[in-house]
């Protein structure tokens, strides 16, 4: 017989060629690299769990004879390295079960994981969008352009923060697993409480850098007040893979930024010729995201002090 891997590529050239898509357009859809897709196809690589998870969920009803080896367990968000070990992903799931279990509405919500409300395609915000967000954001908490923003400190309605080191409930080989052998492999996990989706605990890896926190908690606010669609996480066989939308990812991250930083205050300080370092400094933050910051509002050749001329003939 076949193996997994086999039959779900053949049943994924099978729907693209019904369908007429370029494997180039499929990759686009599922977000897998093109060279990824094309080795696949060829057979000359394997799908990682991540993949898997992303053929399936486009497969629909297409991969109804792949089911037996195939479970959808939850849906989170969590934030970490896109190819996150399958180990780190069962220890964060066990984790969102503790939390549903300690802090869950009563109503469900553990059976509301399986599946999720429909949405609507997601739609592309342009630069200006996010800035603009992130500005009316600053302004409803109070604080001023050149003020800090104390995000550890932030409360937003119906969304609790657990401190992983600071959790009583979940187990000694899950706290192991996150906090010793995969610290650096995930930063945060949001987890519905309700079937409404309406409150949140949110796992913080408090074994991380406050600066690297700060951002951290803010993408996971970013997610939950957006409407971003949950990460879906499921079991293939013995693994676990999850599904990764970058242009969420990409808002979030933008958002959590741009709340830390804001437009004027980078600009100015590009101005002035302070170095990243003395901003990340005033601000609570990494120079890595200063740099972000400049490089995302078009001013890294004035940070660096690159000087343009036109050659005299």
């Amino acid at each position: 017989m076949a193996s997994f891997e086999s039959r779900l590529i053949n049943a994924v050239i099978a729907k693209r060629e019904r369908l007429g898509l370029s494997i180039r357009a499929l990759a686009a859809v599922v977000g897998i690299s093109f060279s990824s897709l094309a080795r696949m196809e060829r057979g000359e690589g394997q799908p990682d769990n991540n993949s898997k998870v992303r053929l399936i969920e486009w497969l629909g009803e297409d991969a109804a004879d792949l089911a037996d080896e195939f479970e959808r367990v939850a849906l989170v968000h969590f934030r970490a390295m896109k190819n996150v070990q399958s180990g780190t992903v069962h220890a964060l799931l066990r984790a969102a079960s503790c939390l549903k279990m300690e802090f869950g509405q009563n109503d469900g919500a553990a059976e509301a994981t399986q599946t999720a409300p429909e949405h609507e395609p997601y739609p592309e915000l342009s630069k200006d969008q996010l800035e603009a967000i992130a500005a009316k954001f600053r302004e409803d908490l109070g604080i001023g352009p050149q003020d800090r923003l104390e995000s550890l400190k932030l409360e937003v309605e119906s969304v609790r923060v657990i401190r992983l080191t600071k959790s009583d409930c979940i187990d000694q080989r899950t706290m192991s697993r996150l906090r010793d052998e995969a610290c650096s492999e995930w930063s945060a996990m949001s987890v519905p409480l309700d079937r409404q989706m309406e409150s949140w605990a949110v796992l913080l890896n408090d074994c991380h850098t406050q600066e690297r926190q700060r951002v951290t908690l803010l993408e996971e606010y970013w997610h939950i007040l957006m409407g971003h669609k949950l990460t879906k996480v499921a079991r293939i066989a013995d693994a676990y893979g999850r599904t990764y939308d970058n242009a969420e990812e990409h808002d979030a991250y933008y958002l959590a930024s741009a709340s830390l930083l804001p437009k004027k205050a980078v600009q100015e300080a590009v101005a002035k010729g302070v170095p990243a370092a003395k901003v990340a400094k005033r601000f609570g933050t990494s120079p890595e995201l200063v740099e972000y910051r400049i490089k995302r509002l078009g001013l890294w050749r004035e940070h660096v002090g690159k000087k343009v001329a036109l050659a005299e003939n």
